[in-house]
């Protein structure tokens, strides 16, 4: 099994390279970089080389991961997806939302070539809060994802590479929502808000109602206090709190806290990491564990995005 990425950045270094590590059946890792000036060996598996290497290259990859600034991605894919037999594209997909909803792509998610990174949806606690809201009469949810301020070279802050809170924190409520949505939305409000002294978004906010009986509020900013949480209530008192939705800190045991009345329990989801799952689902072909990257599905959380990126003003 051999494996590509594209994008030697914070991500890569913290969160890909240490979970695909864990997998066995991965011979051998390439990184493309584009700074890179000659390969360096990191390890007897993973080497670092000059992405424009690569592309001359055109060495066949069992897996192609795209981790590098949104406005990059559909380029990046039409260079490797010929050389990659699966290629799996960091949130959001892309900016470039006539590519997303257009026909160039269609064919390569519907024969489950083309997949979207969102690792949440990968731990075990996702399926125990569809459940929940399946079985409990959920009829509000509250979720928000903010994060502190980050350095000042991210790409976070740059508009040309896709920056901004939109694309970085709030694709994970949007995606939220459009996964436990039957048939019907409607928007009641949406907030985008920035600062004079940046050029990308730092914040937003949107209220909708669900097949017109689930209120859902969606809150993400940049340079806030960290928050990452989703509160569930249903229509009989009870309140669900999970912490640690979106990212996970490093071997934490994930908990959700139940409260009815005056009594609290605790649901013990575990310790997992997220990232290793999902690369495990797709190196073993297990493509059932990506359904909400199917076209459907895609479509219809970038169409909820987009409805949303609409209100940015910048």
């Amino acid at each position: 099994m051999k494996i590509l990425i594209v994008g030697n950045g914070a991500h890569t270094k913290k969160r890909i390279l240490p979970a695909l590590k864990k997998i066995n059946k991965i011979q051998s890792i390439s990184i493309g970089d584009k700074n890179a000036e000659e390969e360096e060996i990191i390890n007897n598996k993973t080497s670092v080389i000059n992405l424009n290497e690569i592309f001359k290259e055109n060495k066949n990859y069992d897996l192609g991961i795209v981790a590098t600034p949104p406005t990059s991605h559909q380029k990046i894919y039409n260079d490797i997806s010929s050389f990659c037999n699966k290629v799996l594209i960091e949130k959001p997909i892309s900016n470039d939302f006539d590519w997303i909803f257009g026909e160039e792509i269609k064919l390569d998610i519907k024969n489950k070539k083309l997949f979207e990174s969102l690792m949440y949806f990968h731990h075990p606690l996702w399926n125990i809060i569809n459940q929940i809201i399946k079985e409990n009469n959920i009829v509000k949810v509250v979720t928000e994802f903010c994060v502190p301020h980050q350095s000042d070279s991210s790409f976070r802050y740059s508009k040309a590479a896709g920056g901004g809170s939109l694309n970085d924190q709030g694709i994970y409520p949007i995606s939220f929502a459009s996964e436990i949505i039957k048939s019907s939305f409607a928007f009641e409000k949406i907030n985008i808000f920035s600062q004079n002294d940046y050029e990308v978004d730092l914040s937003g906010d949107f209220n909708m109602i669900i097949d017109d009986e689930l209120e859902f509020i969606g809150r993400w900013g940049l340079g806030k206090e960290y928050k990452n949480y989703a509160n569930l209530y249903s229509n009989n008192g009870k309140e669900y709190k999970v912490d640690f939705l979106y990212s996970k800190p490093d071997d934490t045991n994930i908990k959700i806290k139940v409260f009815s009345d005056s009594l609290k329990k605790e649901i013990n989801v575990g310790v997992y990491d997220q990232f290793n799952l999902m690369y495990e689902s797709l190196i073993q072909n297990n493509l059932n564990d990506f359904m909400y990257t199917n076209y459907d599905n895609l479509q219809k959380r970038y169409k909820i995005f987009n409805q949303i990126y609409k209100k940015i003003n910048l």
